[in-house]
């Protein structure tokens, strides 16, 4: 017979963005500590409002798994003298187990054979258990923030208000942050009429919906969505669906209600963008836009109550949006009156950081770096950077980015197309900030990618360069999002970037810069850095663990090469062919990794005829490999490689490499290490394991 398990943990708001990690977080400690404690369980999830986590786990053994462990005392021949009689240590281990002499066994460890006591642990009831597994999991469960209330020690992510733990029909108490549990929950703030008692999980569901909570987020969802669909027919539009602030809805109501509001039309000449903003990452509602894609006078938004009174709850949400379209407005009319390139000098009063100057400074180095990455990847782009780089930060010093920093790059091409600029120029203000995200949008134009990449190694060359790195978990300047961005950029557009060389031209960009690290300190750790976010971007995508590592002395040099170089590793057409020659490369990798410079190969010596085809086939396939390796193409050049498998193998088949004759041996050696460089000079082949 098996139980349900319900636990409820009741707090004050928890923020949006802390529940689903939260959520993960406790499914994976409940399935752990249930494991490591012999119970038995079904299907387990968790469901959650700002106000609760609900943890539900079905078919919870009634008790812990009985087993068997075993523990070894003294060897035997401590434990038993010449005649088997029990000596003072065998006596003692029994003693210390409980048991009489006569219920030692005996078991082998380590080829060592030893006295042994088999012992069975019965399982314990687990509502026995539970107590005193519960308040930790509580205490362990992950939030992006803690804090501690009252006099306690205890953190969590709010103050916790109530628990409540059932196993089937029996409450489980226990203390936690002050509190103790109880088979009590409480419903909506405002529309409950108090205290709720549960007496088996299976009706905790349905109490809370009659109090008005809707604790199932699937049931949650859709009320969400649906209230989405009627108020999008009824102002006769479409909603702007943004998934993500859908699922915030979710995450800040407990039994939503849906409500459509509106605006003054005047406030349509306002960029749509801004309007946009302004109604979702500020007020959390879902604008509205015809079929043409222009924003309509409305919003979707959702009360956590059922009002009794929609038009004043609308009336409230309309007087709130007003106020911050009118600051919007006005912030919008005053930055016209200053153009953007006018803007320039004031970036000298805004500080970029202590260490590294203003943002002015920072400017003249992505000048500096642009420009010279423009001469390597599009000299063609070289006129639209001139232009671009004194207008690609002045919006930060506008009213509108200042009020909504979140618009910083967007304003700027807004109000460089109302001040006429170039189409190219204006969209590449707001393309250097891409991309904002692991899988975000990436520059689409030359101008915004080369602006992109230079901002970016800016800053990682120059935080790098006065000893401010990542550490950790900590990463207060974006800097892995950054090298992540460049990398993805360079990936994307296929760009040729020679690293090492435009690292150090990034470094003589900030000669300004005081207290720098030397530059050949400051290009390991930055080369390193860029390299391990090439790998964990690959392994993210699910690339072969082993080709990565293969490639990634490749990366350090040219970021684009190495990539190319590991899709041709994963897209070979014979990839059993491939593992048989790796089998051969490590043979022939093991038996030269401590030769570094080989003498030429004297073919007189050469005796077996399998050696001889062996230095045949490299003498007429090296000059075809580097050929191939010279242009880039990586497939046929592998294909050559590939090629070498059946000679290799019959090598080893047939020739002692290690031969008497100390001039035989050498020779041998010397043709497998040329192979050995010649195989490396693709990929570093020692890091592919085949089982």
């Amino acid at each position: 017979m098996s139980e349900f398990l319900l636990l409820e943990i009741g707090t004050e708001e928890i923020p949006a963005r802390f529940l689903e990690p939260a959520k993960d977080g406790l499914l994976k400690l409940v399935r752990d500590t249930f494991a490591q404690s012999r119970i038995g369980f079904g299907d387990i999830s968790v469901q959650a409002t700002p106000r609760r986590m609900a943890l539900f786990v079905q078919d919870v053994a009634q008790k812990q798994e009985e087993t068997v462990t075993v523990k070894f005392g003294p060897p035997c021949n401590r434990a038993f003298d010449e005649s088997g009689n029990p000596t003072k240590a065998a006596v003692g281990f029994a003693k210390s187990q409980g048991v009489e002499v006569g219920a030692l066994t005996k078991g082998i460890k380590d080829n060592v054979e030893f006295v042994t006591l088999e012992k069975l642990e019965k399982g314990d009831p687990t509502v026995d258990i539970l107590p005193r597994l519960l308040p930790d999991i509580i205490t362990r469960i992950p939030f992006q923030k803690k804090m501690h209330w009252g006099s306690g020690t205890f953190e969590y992510a709010r103050p916790i208000q109530w628990v409540m733990c059932i196993l089937s029909g029996k409450a489980v108490a226990f203390p936690v942050a002050d509190v103790v549990s109880k088979p009590v929950t409480f419903g909506h703030r405002f529309l409950s009429n108090g205290p709720i008692d549960i007496t088996h999980p299976l009706d905790y569901v349905d109490a809370l919906r009659k109090n008005f909570i809707i604790i199932n987020e699937d049931e949650r969802m859709s009320i969400i969505r649906e209230g989405i669909s009627r108020i999008e027919k009824e102002a006769g539009g479409q909603a702007i669906r943004d998934e993500e602030l859908v699922r915030e809805i979710l995450y800040i109501t407990e039994y939503p209600y849906p409500l459509k509001g509106s605006f003054d039309e005047v406030f349509l000449g306002i960029p749509k963008e801004v309007l946009v903003n302004v109604m979702k990452a500020h007020q959390r509602y879902i604008p509205i836009e015809d079929g043409t894609g222009r924003l309509l006078p409305h919003f979707i938004f959702f009360a956590n109550t059922v009002p009794k009174d929609d038009a004043n709850v609308i009336r409230g949400n309309e007087k709130v949006l007003r106020a911050r379209l009118a600051d919007a407005r006005f912030f919008f009319d005053e930055d016209r009156k200053v153009r953007l390139a006018d803007r320039f000098e004031r970036l000298s009063s805004i500080v970029f950081h202590v260490k590294l100057g203003t943002l002015k400074d920072k400017m003249e180095r992505v000048k500096a770096i642009a420009l010279d990455l423009a001469s390597l990847l599009d000299p063609s782009a070289a006129s639209g950077l001139e232009r671009l780089i004194p207008l690609m930060k002045t919006d930060l010093a506008t009213h509108m980015v200042g009020e909504f920093p979140e618009l910083q790059g967007t304003m700027g091409r807004i109000y460089a197309g109302l001040e006429g600029e170039d189409a190219e120029v204006a969209m590449a203000i707001e393309e250097h900030y891409l991309p904002t995200g692991g899988s975000g949008d990436l520059p689409q134009s030359s101008t915004g990618a080369i602006a992109a990449i230079s901002d970016k190694l800016d800053s990682i060359v120059s935080f790098f360069s006065v000893g401010i790195n990542p550490t950790g978990n900590l990463d207060p300047y974006a800097l892995r999002r950054q090298s992540l961005g460049i990398i993805k950029i360079v990936i994307e557009r296929a760009l040729r970037l020679p690293l090492q060389a435009v690292l150090e031209k990034a470094y003589g960009a900030g000669a300004g810069i005081p207290k720098r690290l030397p530059f050949e300190e400051a290009r390991t750790f930055i080369t390193d850095f860029i390299t391990t976010r090439f790998k964990f971007s690959m392994l993210e995508e699910d690339h072969n663990q082993d080709f990565v590592e293969s490639v990634m002395p490749c990366v350090a040099s040219d970021i684009y090469d190495g990539y190319t170089r590991l899709v041709s590793l994963e897209t070979q057409k014979s990839m059993e062919d491939f593992e048989r020659l790796m089998v051969g490369f490590r043979r022939v990798y093991n038996i030269t990794k401590q030769i570094t410079d080989a003498a030429p190969v004297d073919p007189a010596i050469l005796i077996l005829d399998e050696e001889k085809e062996l230095f045949r086939l490299y003498s007429t396939k090296k000059d075809v490999f580097l050929g191939y390796m010279k242009e880039r193409d990586y497939d046929n050049a592998l294909a050559v490689l590939v090629g070498f498998k059946e000679t290799i193998d019959n090598f080893f088949d047939k020739v002692f490499v290690m031969d008497k004759d100390e001039a035989v041996k050498t020779n041998r050696l010397a043709l497998l290490t040329h192979i050995k460089d010649m195989f490396l000079t693709f990929a570093d082949f020692s890091k592919i394991h085949f089982e």
